[in-house]
């Protein structure tokens, strides 16, 4: 009995010191599959911007279908609304406060040139999707035990994906923040569509 003990006991011992370590999974190539299929899709949530001239936050509404978009921006306390439309062969627009309608090649420069934001319009398609933005470098990229994108560097955009949410069933970002050398991004994501 005595040494059926203790053969037990070393083999307990052995067992516990000899645990197989983890490696790392790396990201969830399915999980990307199913995300990268997401081409249509209605987000509310808010934004805020940091930068070193202003800071602000705004409540957003985004639509997106293929490749055309409405990002629609309303201000707090009644100091306006905005949409942004893009997507199409004929560049993007800029809808203001003002009922001006705004046109330029793509919607960072429209933005920089009319509300001052740095934003990285191109990147959030992706970003948001929680995905990389194709054609442009990743670096110091982190996934989490289930094979998500936590944090990544994409041209000069640090980019943590800082809470994921279930969306019918698939795991999609709900709080990402962004930063580069002038302007931090806090997106927070309150709902999210993946068939509108």
């Amino acid at each position: 009995m005595k040494n059926t003990c203790l053969l037990i006991l070393l083999v307990f011992l052995v067992a516990c010191s000899e645990a197989p370590v983890r490696p790392d999974r790396g990201i969830d190539l399915d999980l990307q599959n199913q995300r990268e299929q997401i081409q249509s899709w209605k987000l509310n949530g808010r934004l805020s911007i940091t930068s070193e001239k202003e800071s602000g936050t705004v409540t957003f509404r985004w639509s997106q279908d293929d490749e055309a978009y409405l990002m629609s921006f309303i201000a707090p306390l009644g100091q306006g609304t905005f949409a942004l439309r893009g997507g199409e062969k004929d560049g993007v627009y800029l809808l203001t406060a003002k009922n001006q309608i705004l046109h330029a090649d793509n919607a960072e420069t429209l933005l920089q040139q009319t509300v001052g934001w740095h934003v990285p319009v191109g990147g959030f398609r992706y970003w948001v999707r929680g995905l990389p933005e194709p054609g442009v470098d990743m670096v110091n990229q982190q996934v989490d035990e289930h094979g998500r994108i936590t944090e990544m560097q994409q041209a000069d955009w640090n980019i943590s994906i800082k809470r994921y949410m279930d969306v019918d069933g698939l795991d999609l970002p709900a709080k990402i923040f962004m930063h580069n050398d002038h302007v931090k991004l806090k997106l927070i994501i309150q709902t999210w569509d993946r068939n509108p």
